[in-house]
């Protein structure tokens, strides 16, 4: 996004949702998957004896219900589960999908890009009809397109249906907005930082444990959480004021220092041996 806008070119960017997506797996379509991918036979058979005659019971206020065949869905909970999931994904949309950056995968997170609302609305219902000809589904009504013509009023349909347009769209982890300012990003990287010092307030406020474990503690868990991405990421000067005060604020808070006290922030990071997060990034 950050090239295109350098070089004054239009991006679309649809951001498709699937329903219920690990519940609408058909099995055979998982071995099929499975075999496109020139698994071993004998792993195929494995997985399908794990997927054996696979039975639900339903539990509601009137007990729990007779047990129902399965004959969709992964199992819940199984660390194989999600790799079931994206070689299937991938077996079903390989021959429909663009290089990257501009075609990404993530689990059931897809990213689209085109550089034209035409022919990205064109990839959208492709996708839809593929996903749905194979059991699956995408969810029209969650899935948002982001541009970056400012210009753009007009909307995406798919299958009879506007896809909403949105300003800002967080994938990955990442705040992505249409402009490319990092207000957003910094606000939401601010509020994930704060969260897990509050997680960790039982150690870091206890004022009979050592600075030095504090500050092992708080390097490992807070500044990984506020950088996180800080590599994208064209900061600039107005950003990094909020950045620094966060970082102050925990410090002084973790240190049980007040300003009547009259003792600089330098002096706090050196007791805990913590870099600003300005020079950081």
């Amino acid at each position: 996004m950050e090239k295109h806008r350098e070089k004054h070119r239009l991006l679309y960017i649809a951001f498709l949702d699937l329903e219920k997506a690990f519940d609408r797996v058909p099995h055979e379509l998982i071995w099929y998957a499975l075999r496109q991918h020139l698994v071993p036979e004998e792993l195929v058979r494995w997985v399908q004896l794990l997927y054996h005659d696979p039975k639900s019971k339903v539990q509601s206020m009137a007990g729990v219900s007779n047990p129902l065949r399965a004959s969709v869905r992964v199992h819940q909970g199984s660390a194989l589960s999600p790799l079931l999931f994206v070689v299937v994904m991938d077996t079903v949309t390989r021959d429909i999908q663009r290089p990257a950056p501009y075609t990404l995968l993530y689990e059931d997170d897809v990213f689209l890009t085109s550089h034209s609302k035409n022919d990205l609305e064109q990839l959208v219902q492709k996708w839809n009809d593929r996903l749905t000809q194979h059991g699956l589904r995408l969810n029209l009504n969650k899935i948002e397109f982001l541009t970056t013509d400012p210009h753009e009023t007009g909307a995406i349909t798919v299958s009879s249906s506007d896809l909403s347009r949105t300003e800002r769209f967080k994938y990955l982890g990442s705040t992505l907005s249409t402009n490319g300012e990092l207000r957003y990003e910094i606000a939401s990287r601010v509020n994930a930082a704060w969260m897990k010092w509050r997680f960790t307030t039982g150690v870091l406020c206890d004022r009979r444990i050592n600075e030095r474990l504090k500050s092992i503690i708080y390097r490992n868990v807070i500044p990984p959480v506020t950088h996180y991405g800080s590599e994208c990421k064209p900061t600039i000067k107005d950003n990094e004021p909020r950045l620094a005060v966060m970082e102050t604020k925990m410090l002084r808070w973790t240190s049980g220092v007040t300003r009547f006290d009259h003792i600089r922030n330098e002096d706090i990071r050196d007791r805990y041996r913590v870099a600003q997060i300005v020079e950081k990034l």
